[in-house]
Order: structure tokens, then sequence, then C-alpha cells
């Protein structure tokens, strides 16, 4: 078959780095996103901090001047005519900190004090190995003791089997470790503080927890036997089989179950010793109400606003005019930095217009929720919504509510808490869904656990209060709040 050539034309869509750039910026919160400034200017030495005290200048005629001037700017970076005829005082001068510093025009007043959010994850391993430490074991026993530690997942679990892990220490750590000396030590783990840590699985970890009581009494026994024989029934809440199985009476099998009840399914999270990593969540937006008027404000970063670095500037103006080789070699990587450190001005600009635009268009549809702080207030709203109001892509909008929080009177809140889908009522009113979970939850709430309610019986009981919603729809929100289905609510 023969080679054949042809000419065709087509339209292909590619981002640039810059566009790139700028995209992941909008996804970064403030916290991440001083980070990301830090990590820039180690890189581009023509980056710096504009260490004088600015104010960002007021919109007036001056302005528009000043970024028609920006414009021709930019042209003549593309143009390549850097270190001749291009003048880059422009990007350091005080008079046109408008187009070309990094500095919010919309901050809240540095006076105000910002709420931080402090999410607290637990490390439960090394209290753990301090416990191991104290046991009178030998130091290869504490050194298999401390692998089987950091081998369990974040529950407090060893779902690893220990052949797997037998393997892995003799020929990863070249240290032989037979199975039942891996055993041996596992024990002695699962009785450190919290008990039942290190075990296979839920029925092991309850079991573990219930044999080492100090005190055993009736109930304590009944409640082994129930686990131990009729595990499978318990997690499906068959009590009438179970006891009929175990011929327990019906006051014993309650005591019994209390007593089940009382014990820990996640051991790894009861560990009142666990170290904490705290991370810090700063709000990206502040939103203060006075009387009917809401006020959005973006809170500044806590540095100061960027320049292009002026020895940069006159070292391109020097490098540039030389006939020197080397020198126009220098005088091309310094080209790239400023070109670099403009662009990610550039970007940083955009970042903070489009979130800005974004915040205010969500505002504005939730301003009824910000006034009173009640959820039921929340409108029916979704990404799209917002995208066609500022003209914009539903991925960018997605990009910026994902990570991004806000400070209001009644706490700091996720910006995507503030997206709802609509619900019709039987009326034709459109109601948001976080109002029908609202309801759903009482419905719950009100039932007779001995009767719990079907996904069925929830939805007619919604109907009657005029919410239209089907029984499919019900099972979907009742997942989404995390409520068990009929059979896991019922009571013994």
């Amino acid at each position: 078959m023969a080679i054949i050539q042809s000419q065709s034309q087509r339209q292909t869509q590619k981002l640039t780095s810059q566009q790139i750039q700028l995209f992941n910026m909008l996804s970064l919160p403030t916290v991440a996103l001083e980070q990301c400034i830090a990590a820039e200017m180690a890189i581009n030495p023509a980056l710096e901090y504009d260490m004088e005290d600015v104010t960002p200048a007021e919109d007036s005629d001056n302005s528009k001047d000043e970024k028609e001037a920006g414009a021709e700017n930019e042209d003549a970076v593309s143009e390549g005519k850097l270190g001749e005829d291009y003048d880059y005082t422009d990007y350091m001068d005080k008079d046109t900190l408008d187009d070309y510093k990094y500095e919010a025009n919309n901050h809240v007043n540095e006076d105000d004090k910002r709420e931080q959010v402090f999410l607290e994850s637990h490390d439960f391993t090394e209290p753990l190995i301090d416990q191991l430490k104290l046991l009178p074991l030998t130091d290869k026993q504490k050194e298999i003791g401390s692998y089987l530690i950091n081998t369990l997942d974040s529950d407090g679990y060893l779902r690893r089997t220990i052949s797997d892990i037998s393997d892995e220490l003799s020929f990863v750590q070249n240290t032989f470790v037979t199975e039942e000396e891996l055993e041996d030590v596992l024990d002695k783990i699962k009785v450190l503080e919290p008990i039942g840590i290190g075990c296979k699985n839920l029925q092991e970890c309850l079991l573990v927890q219930l044999k080492h009581k100090s005190e055993k009494t009736k109930d304590t026994y009944n409640a082994i036997a129930i686990l131990e024989k009729c595990m499978d029934l318990l997690s499906t809440k068959s009590f009438d089989a179970i006891k009929k199985a175990l011929s327990i009476v019906d006051e014993d099998f309650r005591d019994a179950l209390v007593e089940i009840k009382k014990l820990n399914p996640v051991p790894a999270g009861s560990s009142k010793e666990s170290g904490s990593r705290a991370i810090t969540i700063e709000p990206d937006f502040s939103v203060s109400v006075q009387g009917e008027n809401v006020e959005l404000f973006l809170n500044s970063a806590k540095h100061p606003p960027l320049k292009i670095s002026e020895d940069y500037v006159d070292m391109l103006n020097s490098y540039s005019k030389s006939k020197d080789k080397s020198m126009k070699e220098a005088s091309g990587f310094i080209k790239s930095k400023i070109e670099s450190a403009k662009w990610f001005i550039d970007a940083l600009q955009q970042r903070e217009k489009t979130m800005v635009t974004v915040a205010k268009a969500i505002v504005k549809h939730q301003k009824k929720y910000f006034l009173s702080g009640e959820e039921s207030d929340l409108k029916p709203l979704i990404l799209k919504n917002i995208a066609e109001e500022i003209n914009s892509d539903i991925s960018t909008i997605s990009r910026i509510v994902n990570s991004k929080y806000i400070q209001t009177i009644y706490g700091t809140i996720l910006m995507k808490s503030l997206f709802a889908e609509g619900l019709s009522t039987t009326t034709g009113e459109i109601v948001s869904t976080n109002e029908v979970k609202r309801i759903l939850m009482e419905c719950v709430s009100a039932e007779d656990k001995k009767n719990p309610l079907s996904d069925e019986e929830i939805a007619k009981q919604l109907i009657q209060k005029k919410y239209s919603i089907a029984r499919r729809t019900v099972a979907k929100y009742r997942e989404e709040l995390n409520i068990p289905s009929k059979n896991f609510r019922k009571a013994a």
C-alpha cells in the first residue's frame, strides 16, 4: 500500500502554561496560595515583595490611561522588545500599581480579626509505640511491634494478612520473622490503650474489648455469646432469630445489646492521648451584615503585594545592549524570569477578580440566608446558575467553591454548602433540597424506633407536607444524610 501525503485543516483547543497555572491557582485556598507564592519566589529571583505601604488606586481617568499603557506594554512583551525600547518601570512605579501589582482592591480592614478554623487529625501510632516500649519485650519484639503498629489502617484495624507481613519483613527489612512471633506481638498490641486496636475485623475488636473487662457480668457474657455465635444475625438486626438461637429472654437480650453499644468500633478514633496535627483553615471571604445590607470582603493574604525586581530590570537593560555572547545568553535568562514573574502576577490578579465576581453572585442569590443564618432560607442554586450569570464556565465556578470558605457571623462555612438543588412542592413552589432533608430528618427522629418508617412511608409524610418526592429520592437523601435503612434503625 502506497504512502500518501495530504493536507487538512482542523481546529484544536490547547491550554497554555499560563492558563493551566491560573486554573490551578483558582482551586487554591488562602493558606495554600501563600505556600504557592513562596514556592514561586524561591525559583524566580525576578519576583519580590513590595515592602512599601501601598493603597489601591481608585478608578479614574488616570487609571484608564494607565491600563491602556499597560496593554501596550503587554504587546511589547509578546513582540520580544525586551531590554531595547521597552521600559520595565511600569511594573514597579507606585503610580501604576493597579495593573502590575498583586494587591486586592476589596480587602477587609486589617484591624478586623478573622476567625481561624482548626481541623484536628489524630495520629494514634506514636502513643502506641510509647506504650509498647514499656512492655517487657525483647528488642526484636519491639521492632516487630513498631512495624505492625505502622501497618495499621487509619481506623486502627490490621487488614493485611500475617503471612504477607512476615514475607515483607523477611525480604524487605532483612529480618526473619515467623507468623507465630508476629501473632504473639500482635496479641500484646491488641490490649494496649485503646483496647481492640490491631484487630482484623469488627467482631474481633468488640470481643477483645469485652474479654478484657476487669469485671464481667451476666450481660457481658451474653454479649460475648451474641458476638461469637450470631454476628451475622446481629449485623442484619435479626433480633428474634438471635433470641431463639441463644435462648435469651427479651430483658437479658436488651441488656446485652446495651453492653455491646458501649464498645468502640473504631479504636483509632478513641485515643485520648493521640497527638494531633492542626490544619488551619483561613476564610477566603468575610461577610458582614448591617441591617438589610450584606457586604462581601476578600480577605487579603498575609504578604505584601508582589512586583518585578528592579535589579533584574536594570540587569536586562544592561546585558541586552552588550555585544558579548555570554551577556546575550544572560539577558535571555533574565528575560524569561521577568516574563514568568509578570505572568504569575497577572494570574494572581485574575484569580482575585474571578473569585470576587463568583462570591458576589453567590451572596446575592443567598442574601436571605446570610441575614437569618437559617439553612431553610437557602434558595435552590446550582453551579450553572452562577456560570450563566457571570458568563463563565461551570468548571471555573467548581474550582472556586470546592475549597473556599466564607466567614459569617454564624460561623465559617464552605462556599460549596451554599449550593442546593431545587424541588417542587405540590403548590408549584421551588424549595431547596436542604429544607426537604431537614424535614426528612425530623420524620426519622419522631418515628417509633420499634417500627421505623420505610422510605415509602417517609415519602408519603413528605407529600402530606406538600413536598413532591418519590420513594427513590427519599432513599437518595437518606443515604446522603447517613441515615440507615429501616431494618438498621429498628430497636430491640
